[in-house]
């Protein structure tokens, strides 16, 4: 490997580490650094260092408990509200629109997968959502979800280079390992053939997810460019899944699971510390921005408990929990020179905040699509503009097919998981379990003061209103997903309540010049600000590229399910409430988009995004069907703002 110095690239490299089922707790610095003296605990040296060499994000949330839909929405930009792949939907296909992936090559990044993908729609092994097909330049790892059930792969769980089954190579190599080294390999391939270019790595390690296999001999020495795992790696076949660190090996009051769990977190302790070293051999490490999380909480499958050492941290549940242990993520951010070490941030964030984070790093706007907003100004110690309103959270897991902890369920009065939702504003997080219809109540917690959540505030008559906002947000910060049905998609979105508003027109915002695809123009300095009579184009922009934003307030004349029909000459977005209605870059005056969404009677916050490039002329129309109410254009009567 090349020890040179480099040509910076103009944008800075990203490295994103996604552990698998590594708990809250897991991590010293998070939680088993505070364990007593009398208790068990393992430690992870170079992930402590890591955090304090930058930000430690303490109110950092999955967007899901379970693995699929969290790497989808962290890929997408989207919360489960929005999110099409969601419950336990392994393997199904990554959706074809911009993602992270290809935003950063619209960006100039050479894109790199490497380890677990579990997205790539597996019928009879045809992969069209590939990670090559979804905006990587190369890939490494395995593509099906259950073939990340083991560490050393076989004919039954194989590995892929690129398009290629390459398992037969890698046998009885340890997957951390081999992830590890092949990071290190396209890192230095990376620096040495193109130095100028940047380039993002997603690293998902199956660690520690189960089984809890380990590796077949100590860590090599040294680490970085000249140390440390090297590739090519050899195999171990005669000591394979048998070495046990030696922190751990005499514990003799640890059973085999406790000391396999510990040596396996170890590992990938061991494996991201080598990976930064190679950083700063290279003299890429002040040009790399390390992200560092875990997709859920820990697992109680497959040999392991979160018992053993409190896994969930100061939290309680796990994953396939919308209880805190199974959503806090253990997350860290370093950038030497940019983001000043040893800072802890409780500003509550979410997996869909990664793509506007890293479009700002890139240079991108913001795409309209994301539920996110970006945490580049917080990471750099800066005031930031906007922050959530709210965090939003579903899930759904058959209880009679899924284990579970007893402890945690009388714990938390539950009796089973099934439906799940969870909302967070500010301090409180309000959440229900086994959903049976949308009047179920929520339970409330002060999770800063609270954390474990054993105290339900949701009968004290002081949150009535904050009740009242989340359980709106229930149904109004979402879309039903054929695919997940849940017992709350026939609720119709409430209406809000206006003082005063002017009736017959929306606000109109106008941003010209082109863009690669829809932003979330809530983001930019618009070019001029007016107020129209509905959704009328800006006659001064008859040429060029522009977008446009409207807002304000849309009146709905009786409940019940409304048709909304969008045309436009090139890209339309559609929200009300924070319910993305319709969404895509890509409508054509021939080829109009058409969803229904249910409403009660009264106002309805109403946003559009419009996009217009200059090959030809702009063009906005919007019709809407409901009760009583034929297919019409929404005169702008029907809008309003308020005063």
């Amino acid at each position: 490997m090349a020890n040179a110095q480099p040509v910076a690239p103009s944008k800075p490299n990203v490295l994103f580490i996604l552990a698998d089922d590594l708990g809250y707790g897991d991590v010293g610095v998070f939680y088993q650094n505070s364990r007593s003296a009398t208790q068990p605990s393992f430690s992870t040296p170079n992930l402590d260092a890591l955090a304090a060499s930058g930000v430690l994000m303490r109110q950092h949330y999955t967007s899901s408990p379970v693995c699929a839909p969290a790497r989808a929405s962290l890929l997408t930009g989207q919360s489960q509200g929005h999110c099409p792949i969601r419950d336990n939907q392994f393997d199904k296909a990554l959706p074809a629109g911009l993602n992270l992936t290809s935003m950063l090559k619209l960006a100039g990044y050479r894109t790199i997968a490497i380890g677990k993908w579990g997205l790539a729609g597996a019928a009879k092994n045809d992969f069209p959502a590939h990670p090559l097909h979804r905006g990587f330049d190369e890939f490494f790892g395995f593509l099906k979800h259950g073939d990340g059930h083991v560490y050393y792969h076989d004919a039954k769980h194989p590995l892929y280079e690129d398009l290629a089954d390459v398992t037969a190579r890698y046998e009885n190599i340890y997957s951390t390992d081999l992830f590890t080294a092949r990071a290190k390999k396209a890192i230095s391939d990376c620096t040495r053939e193109n130095p100028g270019k940047p380039w993002f790595m997603y690293l998902a390690y199956t660690a520690i997810h189960n089984a809890l296999q380990v590796p077949g001999e100590a860590y090599p020495t040294g680490a970085g460019a000249s140390g440390g795992m090297q590739w090519p790696l050899k195999a171990t076949p005669q000591t394979r899944d048998q070495w046990i660190h030696p922190d751990y090996a005499g514990k003799a009051s640890w059973d085999q699971h406790m000391k396999r769990y510990a040596t396996m977190a170890r590992r990938l302790d061991d494996g991201v510390a080598d990976i930064l070293k190679l950083l700063s051999d290279l003299h890429i490490q002040d040009n790399t921005i390390v992200i560092f999380t875990s997709d859920n909480g820990p697992a109680n499958e497959g040999g392991g408990d979160p018992r053993y050492f409190d896994s969930w941290g100061p939290f309680d549940g796990f994953k396939r929990d919308c209880f805190e242990g199974g959503v806090r993520e253990p997350t860290m951010v370093a950038w030497p020179g940019h983001i000043k070490p040893g800072r802890v941030d409780d500003t509550p964030s979410a997996f869909w905040d990664w793509m506007p984070t890293l479009a700002e790093l890139a240079g991108l706007p913001a795409p309209a699509h994301s539920d996110g907003i970006s945490l580049l100004p917080m990471l750099l110690g800066k005031d930031n503009p906007r922050k959530h309103d709210f965090l939003y959270i579903e899930y759904y897991v058959d209880s009679s097919n899924q284990p579970a902890s007893k402890d945690v369920f009388a714990r938390k009065h539950v009796t089973a998981r099934n439906q799940q939702q969870l909302v967070r504003i500010g301090d409180f997080v309000g959440v229900r379990t086994d959903i049976q219809s949308a009047s179920d109540p929520l339970r409330l917690y002060d999770v800063m003061t609270d954390p474990h959540e054993d105290h339900d505030l949701a009968r004290e008559s002081s949150h009535r209103e904050l009740l009242k906002r989340m359980t709106d947000l229930l149904v109004t910060a979402r879309r039903p997903e054929p695919s997940a049905k849940r017992p709350y998609d026939d609720v119709p979105l409430p209406a809000v309540n206006v003082a005063s508003a002017n009736e017959g027109h929306l606000n109109c915002s106008v941003f010209s010049g082109s863009f690669p695809y829809t932003p979330d123009f809530a983001t930019m300095h618009a070019d001029s600000v007016s107020t129209n009579a509905g959704l009328i184009l800006p006659e001064a922009q008859s040429s060029g590229a522009f977008g446009v934003h409207f807002a304000g307030y849309l009146r709905i004349p009786a409940d019940g399910k409304y048709t909304f029909t969008a045309a436009s000459d090139s890209a339309i977005h559609l929200w009300l409430h924070d319910a993305h209605v319709i969404d895509s870059d890509h409508a054509s005056v021939n080829h109009p988009l058409s969803a229904t969404i249910l409403l009660k009677a009264g106002l309805h916050p109403f946003r559009l995004s419009y996009l217009h490039g200059s090959s030809s002329a702009a063009m906005l129309t919007l019709r809407y069907a409901g009760p009583n109410l034929e297919e019409q254009a929404i005169p702008a009567s029907a809008f309003s703002i308020a005063h």
